[in-house]
Parts: C-alpha cells; sequence; structure tokens
C-alpha cells in the first residue's frame, strides 16, 4: 500500500510571477483532476520537497511517465503543483524544486523563513530536482524486467533543470531513464547575461539586439534583473547542471567579481589604460608595471568543444524538442504579429533571446548526435545510410510558437506542437510494447 498522502481536488490557480497578467489564461495552463497524491521527499539535511502525482492509478506501471518541473518555485503554497493541460492525460510527476521566488523582491525573506533565502539559491534547486528523481527511479520502477520510459518538460527556470536532467539521466542501459526532452522558453546559459560575454561585443548597429531588447516586466527582463538573487555569485553560472549547454564547450569567458563589472576590458579600454599607464609609470617599480600589465592584457578564454556525452558512457542525447517565443523585433522594426503556425528556429544563435539560447543548445546537441554518435557508428562499420540522414535534425528540434502571451505560458499553438510531439513519442512506446 502507497504511503504518501493524498491531497484534495486541484483548483485553478495562477503562477505567482513578476507580472498582472497572470490570471489571464489559468483556464488553459491547468488541469483539473479529481486527486493528486504527493510525498514529501528528504533532502538530506536541507529539509524536503513535495513531489505530486498525477493520474498513476489510471495506467499501467510501465505506461511512459512524464516529470514536470514549474516554472518557478511558488512559495507559501500548500496547494499541488499543476499540470500544463496538454499533460492532463499522462501520468506525471512534478518536483516542486526550491528556487528563489521570482516574485521574492530581495529586501524581505522568502516564506515564513528569514534565513531560508540564501538556501534557496543555486545549487539548491539542481540537488532538489536530483532527490525527487531518485525517489522517482526508486518507487515508480516497474516490477520484474519491465521498461518504463521517462519524458521530462519544464518551462522557464524548470527547463534549465529539466535539460540538465535528461541530458545526464538518459542512460540507455537502465530500465526507466529519461528518452525524450521537452522545454519552452528555457535559459541554457545564464553565462550571456554576463557583460564580457561575446554576444555584447556589438560591430555594428545591427548586431545591437540582445537582451536589452526585451521591455521592462518581461519575464526575460526580470530573469537578467534578478541574477543576485537566484546565484549566489558569478561563477555559479558556469555550473553545467544550471547552464546545460556547457556540458557540451566551455563559456570562453572568465568569472567576474559580480554580476555587472566585466572581467576583462574591451580592446580599446585596454589600449587606451596601456597607453596613459605607460606614461604616469615611468618611475614605477618593474613588479608594479608588471602587474598592471597583467590585468590590462586579460583576454578572452579561447572557446572549445567539449565531448558530452563522456566516451565510454551510457548516455545518449534524448530526442527533444526546444519551444519558444517569438523573438521581440530589433530596434526600428516593426513588430510582428502573432505567429499562427509553429516555424523552425533558424539563425539568431548569437543573441540573449528565449529564440538565441534554444536556438545554441540545439545546435550544439545536434553537433554532439553528429559527431559522437553517427560519427562512431560510421567508424564502428554500422553506418551510414538513408535511415542516419537528417537524424540528429530530427531529434534535436527547436521551434518558434509565436509571441508571448499572457501570465507567459504556452499559447495555443505551442500547447498543440507539444501535445503532438509527446503523444507521437509516448504512443510509439506504448505502441511498441
Amino acid at each position: 500500500m502507497r504511503q504518501w498522502r493524498t491531497t484534495p481536488a486541484l483548483r485553478s490557480v495562477s503562477l505567482r510571477i513578476l507580472t498582472r497578467r497572470h490570471n489571464s489564461l489559468r483556464c488553459r495552463w491547468f488541469s483539473s483532476q479529481h486527486h493528486v497524491e504527493t510525498v514529501a521527499v528528504p533532502c538530506a539535511s536541507s529539509g524536503s520537497i513535495d513531489v505530486n502525482l498525477h493520474n498513476l492509478s489510471q495506467h499501467h506501471p510501465s505506461h511512459p511517465l512524464v516529470i514536470c518541473l514549474p516554472p518557478f518555485f511558488q512559495t507559501g503554497h500548500t496547494s499541488p503543483s499543476p499540470l500544463p493541460a496538454f499533460l492532463k492525460s499522462y501520468p506525471s510527476a512534478v518536483i516542486n524544486y526550491r528556487w528563489l521566488d521570482p516574485s521574492f523582491n530581495g529586501h524581505g525573506p522568502v516564506g515564513n523563513d528569514e534565513s531560508s533565502s540564501s538556501l534557496f539559491q543555486w545549487p539548491t534547486p539542481i540537488h532538489d530536482t536530483l532527490f525527487g528523481y531518485s525517489w522517482i527511479l526508486a518507487n515508480l520502477c516497474p516490477p520484474g524486467d519491465e521498461k518504463r520510459d521517462i519524458y521530462v518538460y519544464g518551462s522557464y527556470l524548470g527547463a534549465s533543470l529539466a535539460t540538465s536532467l535528461a541530458l545526464t539521466e538518459s542512460h540507455q542501459d537502465q530500465r526507466m531513464a529519461v528518452r525524450g526532452l521537452l522545454t519552452y522558453n528555457g535559459i541554457y546559459n545564464w553565462t550571456m547575461f554576463l557583460p564580457d560575454h561575446p554576444i555584447h561585443q556589438r560591430k555594428s548597429l545591427a548586431d545591437a539586439f540582445d537582451d536589452s531588447s526585451y521591455a521592462e516586466g518581461s519575464f526575460h527582463h526580470y530573469l537578467r534583473s534578478n541574477l543576485p538573487v537566484l546565484f549566489p555569485s558569478p561563477s555559479a553560472l558556469f555550473d553545467p547542471f544550471a547552464s546545460p549547454s556547457l556540458f557540451f564547450r566551455d563559456a570562453g569567458l572568465w568569472a567576474p567579481e559580480d554580476f555587472t563589472t566585466a572581467a576583462t576590458a574591451s580592446p580599446m579600454t585596454r589600449t587606451i589604460d596601456a597607453l596613459s599607464s605607460a606614461s604616469a609609470s615611468e618611475g614605477d617599480d618593474t613588479d608594479s608595471a608588471a602587474s598592471s600589465t597583467t590585468t590590462w592584457n586579460l583576454k578572452h578564454p579561447r572557446k572549445s568543444y567539449l565531448t558530452f556525452p563522456p566516451w565510454a558512457s551510457s548516455l545518449k542525447i534524448p530526442p527533444a524538442l526546444l519551444l519558444h517565443e517569438s523573438p521581440p523585433p530589433r530596434p526600428g522594426a516593426r513588430k510582428r504579429k502573432t505567429a499562427a503556425a509553429p516555424k523552425t528556429s533558424r539563425g539568431r544563435k548569437g543573441a540573449n533571446t528565449f529564440a538565441g539560447q534554444a536556438v545554441e543548445l540545439g545546435e550544439l546537441m545536434r553537433r554532439s548526435v553528429e559527431r559522437y554518435e553517427l560519427g562512431e557508428r560510421e567508424e564502428g562499420g554500422e553506418g551510414g545510410g538513408e535511415g542516419t540522414e537528417g537524424e540528429a535534425e530530427r531529434r534535436v528540434q527547436t521551434r518558434d510558437v509565436g509571441a508571448v502571451e499572457g501570465d507567459g505560458s504556452l499559447g495555443e499553438v505551442g500547447q498543440g506542437v507539444a501535445g503532438a510531439w509527446l503523444g507521437e513519442r509516448i504512443g510509439r512506446d506504448v505502441g511498441g510494447g
């Protein structure tokens, strides 16, 4: 008999997020369930989290399971975290990680415990996610030799965590492991927000398109403004579990002392500083001048790709669909109407937007599939042929699902795309036995 507690019916509750728009689309975001089972999962010495279990009794224990990571941490809520509407028919588990509430303004405690604010910064959310995932594996794995596939969905902050979980828990030799990833408006490389990141080295006015193009009050702008709330220091942004793009390559920049100061000066600034210092330090000792020169000449480290998944690992890049809202228009450009149909994302990689984040991660994942998985197949004599042509593009897709609406949740187009993608894969898994 199950030992976790059962909670009453879900009610429509809105996300506690930064804008006043959050009530407009609640009927689309949240499903209505007869009951939700909730289990408190201990997180070692860091308290516990709730994992909400939806629809488990309505499906066979081997039916594919969806793990949902909410867009933000909801403080002060006793009701179970709701599901996006397109997940309402699937057995699902919501891992309620703790990460500072986006409504937290930095001037007061989170929840009722003033000391909890620092505890809920990074890396608490990834630790919570892994504790929740471990509980799921231990308690929801089917009996005997049956297999159970896991699909992971997350949006906003939850998308970062969902991606890290999917990339590091897609073991092919395990009966129960991640077999697919679905995200919306994720941040996959937090170092893009740092002033030293190469995307901020604009060469022309046409390149002046980055996170500053988002209006104040937008979700992207809010995340950028609250980096010091979410992370204890800039070095935390370089953790690949926070920035999963960094599983595939290094960041190509140094970690600065704070979130707003560059660790390296621009080429023009270095030249001016060097010239002015040369004339001012003619009488200074050599050691002092050498020390200053070292600081002036600090340049970005060279970018390099990393081998991921590691050699001899049982990990495999899972099928993935990275959804994102349409990026804001370039300065001076006409505002586009809401997209009537989803579009494959192209270009725009060199911009810190939800689209740019998705495009960069998608390209890195496809590169890994082509270079390490398919390339290894060909070297081993297994490969090629018509079956592998375009496999990377089919496995990892990025889609523009139109302008963000209301409370920031997936619109009608996005719901349809996500539901179709997930339904096709879960239907294939169930049909294949």
